[in-house]
């Protein structure tokens, strides 16, 4: 005699679920890949070995564009340096020119050429504090300016007869 839990699990106490009335699907079944081929040895050395090759060319290859790009940077480094060699020469001659223009002793030939005539003696001006503010200067006419400027029938003033204007500055206390 059977014990009666082996006797309710064989007897259906339940119905079987019904199966859909369509076509029945393939059992399921584990996936299993086809074996690979196991590459030879020799394959792997040459992808390799072709592998390395392009790196070297390729670093090979970038050095020499590099030291192509810095002997351009060079070439234009030079090409500067002359051209600033040649301003730095040429401001030199000029400021050399403009210190024998402005040079004493031409300056002199100059203003005799000029009708110009050196004076008797040489006053020196005492020094003026800038921080201290100076009155307007007075301005007067001078005695001959009446005279020429009322005489009739004249072309052009000579200088002995134009009107010459005086400045006064009060003297500093």
């Amino acid at each position: 005699m059977a014990p009666p839990v082996a006797a309710a699990r064989r007897s259906p106490a339940r119905s079987a679920p019904s199966l859909p009335a369509g076509p029945r699907r393939a059992p399921l079944r584990v996936f299993e890949p086809a074996p690979r081929r196991r590459s030879s040895p020799r394959a792997v050395r040459r992808a390799t070995m072709w592998v390395s090759g392009l790196l070297i060319v390729g670093s090979l290859l970038a050095v020499v564009v590099g030291d192509a790009l810095v002997t351009e940077g060079q070439i234009r480094l030079s090409t500067t340096q002359r051209q600033i060699a040649a301003a730095v020469a040429a401001q030199k001659s000029l400021q050399v020119a403009v210190a024998e223009k402005a040079a004493p002793p031409v300056v002199v030939k100059q203003a005799k050429s000029g009708g110009l005539v050196a004076p008797g003696q040489v006053v020196y001006l005492p020094r003026v504090s800038l921080s201290v503010p100076l009155p307007a200067p007075q301005t007067t006419t001078g005695p001959g300016a009446a005279a020429t400027a009322a005489t009739p029938g004249r072309g052009a003033a000579s200088p002995a007869t134009t009107p010459a204007t005086v400045t006064t500055v009060p003297a500093r206390r």
